[in-house]
């Protein structure tokens, strides 16, 4: 066989298996921004102005792709990052992380989740194989942001929101 015919064989041999390669580069964590009372509430004044300031913490970014579980108060705090980058939010099981994690990984670029107090930080522990420290129930500031290694595996950072930076078209939120 010749080299090209075996250099065209190769080609299309990656081509076909590069699905199976791929892995995000980032995956930012976030759970959901203050939500009203109730079984599926909706965010509060305060928790619409978080999720509108997420955006400055992703638009460094040309593309992401955006993961929600299917609540009112996850979809609505995914909105606004919707809007900005002009794609749709998918929506997953919160109940099956373990399925979650097999979408992400399948996935490239940067990918943004929206979760909950307990599922973000067991989230952050599937993917990185780091202990993660459970998220309080009344804590809206923090996030994980997890880089890909050069052995393809995670490192896991816990970050604090800070909105002041913002641009001046953007909301400060004060607390």
């Amino acid at each position: 066989m010749s080299s090209l015919i075996k250099s065209a064989w190769v080609a299309l041999l990656l081509l076909v298996c590069h699905p199976a390669f791929s892995a995000p580069e980032q995956l930012y964590l976030f759970r959901h921004s203050e939500k009203q009372t109730g079984s599926n509430p909706y965010l509060t004044e305060q928790g619409q102005a978080r999720a509108e300031n997420l955006v400055s913490l992703v638009n460094i970014h040309p593309h992401i792709t955006l993961y929600s579980s299917n609540y009112n108060r996850t979809l609505s705090t995914a909105a606004p990052l919707a809007a900005y980058f002009n794609i749709k939010t998918i929506t997953y099981n919160a109940a099956d992380l373990t399925a979650l994690k097999n979408q992400l990984l399948a996935q490239d670029g940067v990918v943004v989740v929206i979760g909950h107090s307990n599922t973000t930080p067991q989230l952050a522990s599937l993917l990185s194989n780091q202990a993660i420290e459970n998220m309080d129930e009344e804590q809206y500031g923090h996030y994980y942001l997890l880089n890909k290694l050069e052995d393809g595996n995670y490192k896991s950072k816990l970050r604090t929101m800070d909105f002041n930076h913002v641009q001046k078209n953007q909301p400060k939120l004060v607390f």
